[in-house]
């Protein structure tokens, strides 16, 4: 999700939390929580559920994660359940890290290979495209023996596809 209203939600507590010096804090409890949403579809159908009051939900997620998150993380979730924006979370958590990303100089990158990487292979992987980028990068590895070789590199909005697979494609269409 990239809608404006989420986006203007993610700005609006990156920018309490980046007062009170809790922005890595808040990312993490709100990651937690959209982790534990997800995992339980029962909770996650009641969240949904149109004719379930507000108060209700807000009720819900207070006794299953007020002994969890700190105070201002709860009470953005009562936020978003108040202005009937609870189904945009992950959306709006995922707009949020971005902005934190960029405030810290860090980027997420998901390097998919065919087999798996060693720590050198991987720690010059940051290297060159934290060079290219200017940044610092977290890399979450993939497996995906379907590449057949090579790595595909997926940062934010851009694709670097470095796998035998899409030279072979690439080829075989110039033929």
């Amino acid at each position: 999700m990239s809608s404006a209203v989420g986006k203007r939600y993610a700005r609006a507590l990156f920018e309490v939390t980046r007062e009170r010096g809790s922005i890595d804090k808040v990312e993490s409890e709100l990651k937690s929580v959209v982790d534990a949403i997800d995992q339980n579809a029962e909770l996650t159908q009641i969240l949904a559920h149109p004719q379930i009051a507000a108060e209700a939900k807000k009720q819900l997620v207070a006794d299953l994660f007020q002994a969890h998150v700190a105070a201002e993380t709860l009470n953005f979730l009562q936020v978003l359940i108040d202005n009937n924006r609870d189904s945009d979370l992950a959306g709006i958590v995922s707009e949020y890290v971005q902005l934190a990303n960029e405030e810290r100089g860090i980027a997420d990158a998901v390097v998919t290979t065919a087999k798996a990487l060693n720590e050198e292979e991987k720690a010059q992987l940051v290297e060159t495209f934290g060079k290219l980028l200017n940044k610092t990068l977290r890399v979450q590895t993939v497996v995906d023996p379907a590449i057949l070789g090579g790595v595909v590199v997926r940062i934010g909005d851009r694709l670097y596809d470095g796998s035998i697979k899409s030279k072979l494609e690439h080829f075989a269409h110039q033929l």
